[in-house]
């Protein structure tokens, strides 16, 4: 079987990029030929996954009708954020379709221009490429019940897959005396936050319950490993973390380490684990805290209460106080602390990678039953994709998943208007054919135009390329509404669509929402 994963990226420190390395894994082992299509070139990557990574545009994706991405059997495509390859979604025409869900921070919690209107674009995108799958895979039940309340994803077509972690490399063990010299931890009480230091994470809410702690506990530090210096959100937000723990008089016990080679052995570093964060699809370093043996302390926000269970100490969100009382029982508390510990290690079992690849195969097992030669031929849990077997007087029906795609022809029209759209001649390069003086010549051309191709003439075509996909893209979406307006109105011209039609208050007829030109 051909499986073609896409993403705008594969970096393997990230929760989403974990999933794709075992997923890609999965396919490996089962005999499949995969491949993962990016946006950007794979960061910490193992080897053996590199080659199967190709960056690529939409274009160049729909460009070969042969190719391993136009011809395969399954597409697996990733939605942390919305980035230009999920276009291709709308121009397939064979295979089963997955949209693996990761959520997206709201961009009222983002304090900062810098991708704001791009965390805006990807909150309203999503409900634009659900329609193309088969089924919606989501990492947890928070994440779900968004797809279904905010987007109107019909539950039946939602799993759930939990994410994993391993084991073998998130486990109990004593501290590292060379991180402990390196940070100056002998003899403290230490806190730790892994995470980006984003604002939704609302690292500031830590500062001010360390320095409540400290009033019983002097020797209590702040550890946050992870992202502080990415973007200029992210900066911004480290450079309010450091104000406050200023003001707060706790500069000198709050670390930052970035993001480190040697996680695990961090975690083991801390004698409790805590987080504030107000906005989170599924929560990994719970996972991985767990896993290594430190008591929890979390938010009661998002997806945090269905993580942890009962093995986490969960408190209000937003609340500085609370935060800190939570965090003060456990290192005041042995017994506490050693109750959550043992409740976190059984609850770190049930998010194995063993277990993720066991949920993986049924996903799809269950997405590709209606394939011919479906290689993955076994008995599916939950509701089927594929309608029963007709009756031998009835007319055979396509077992193929019910979705809102655009007729193969339309596709197929769209999908080279979107090739045309690319009017760079991206493949040029500046020769001369003249012998010996050839090379020179070609060198002195390309130096004495750099200085206006580069400033002006590219970007100014790349303008126009953006403009003209962004042109295909809204003839799609007429092209799509078109066709709902035309099934709408098949459906009312049926008797029972009549009787609705006549049933629906007179009176609600001035309120319908008006969400294009009428006709």
């Amino acid at each position: 079987m051909r499986v073609s994963i896409v993403n705008l990226n594969l970096l393997g420190h990230d929760a989403t990029g974990q999933s794709i390395l075992h997923q890609a894994r999965f396919f490996l082992r089962r005999g499949d030929e995969v491949r993962i299509y990016t946006h950007h070139p794979p960061e910490n990557v193992p080897e053996a996954i590199r080659p199967l990574v190709q960056v690529a545009t939409t274009a160049e994706l729909l460009a070969e009708r042969t190719s391993h991405f136009m011809a395969s059997d399954l597409y697996v495509y990733h939605y942390p954020c919305r980035y230009d390859l999920l276009e291709s979604i709308r121009s397939l025409e064979r295979g089963a379709v997955l949209f693996y869900y990761h959520n997206v921070t709201p961009p009222a919690l983002w304090e900062s221009d810098f991708g704001q209107e791009w965390l805006q674009e990807s909150v309203e995108s999503v409900g634009r490429f659900t329609p193309y799958a088969d089924l919606l895979v989501a990492d947890s039940q928070f994440n779900a019940q968004q797809l279904v309340e905010q987007y109107g994803v019909d539950p039946t077509r939602v799993r759930v897959i939990p994410l994993a972690v391993p084991l073998e490399q998130f486990h109990p063990g004593p501290k590292d005396p060379h991180l402990l010299n390196r940070y100056h931890l002998h003899g403290k009480r230490v806190i730790l936050f892994v995470g980006r230091m984003a604002s939704n994470k609302r690292v500031d809410l830590l500062v001010e319950a360390l320095a409540q702690i400290r009033e019983k506990h002097p020797g209590a530090v702040l550890l946050l490993v992870g992202d502080d210096r990415s973007n200029p959100a992210i900066q911004e937000n480290v450079q309010r973390i450091r104000a406050r723990a200023q003001a707060l008089n706790v500069a000198e016990a709050v670390i930052f380490t970035g993001v480190v080679d040697d996680l695990a052995e961090h975690y083991r570093l801390a004698d409790v684990y805590a987080t504030a964060s107000l906005h989170e699809g599924f929560g990994v370093p719970l996972l991985e805290a767990m896993a290594s043996g430190v008591p929890v302390v979390a938010s009661r926000a998002t997806a945090h209460p269905w993580v942890l269970g009962e093995a986490g100490l969960l408190v209000e969100p937003g609340d500085a106080s609370a935060l800190a009382a939570g965090i003060l029982e456990v290192l005041s508390d042995e017994g506490r602390a050693g109750e959550l510990i043992r409740r976190g290690l059984a609850r770190a079992q049930e998010f194995s990678v063993e277990a993720y690849q066991r949920n993986w195969f049924r996903i799809v097992a269950e997405v590709t039953a209606w394939l011919p030669n479906n290689p993955y031929p076994v008995p599916v849990e939950g509701p089927p994709l594929a309608q029963e077997t007709p009756a031998e007087d009835e007319e055979p029906q396509d077992l193929r998943p019910k979705r809102s795609r655009p007729p193969a022809a339309l596709s197929a029209d769209m999908a080279d208007l979107l090739q045309k759209a690319d009017v760079m001649l991206r493949g040029y390069t500046v020769r001369s054919k003249l012998p010996l003086l050839g090379p020179l010549i070609a060198w002195i051309r390309r130096n004495l135009t750099s200085h206006l191709r580069e400033p002006y003439v590219d970007p100014t075509f790349e303008r126009q390329v953006a403009f003209n996909q962004e042109l295909v893209h809204s003839l799609q979406r007429l092209a799509e509404r078109q066709e709902a307006l035309e099934a709408q109105l098949a459906r009312l011209a049926r008797p029972e669509g009549a009787a609705e039609l006549e049933a629906f208050p007179s009176s609600q007829s001035g309120s319908v929402p008006h969400d294009g030109p009428s006709s």
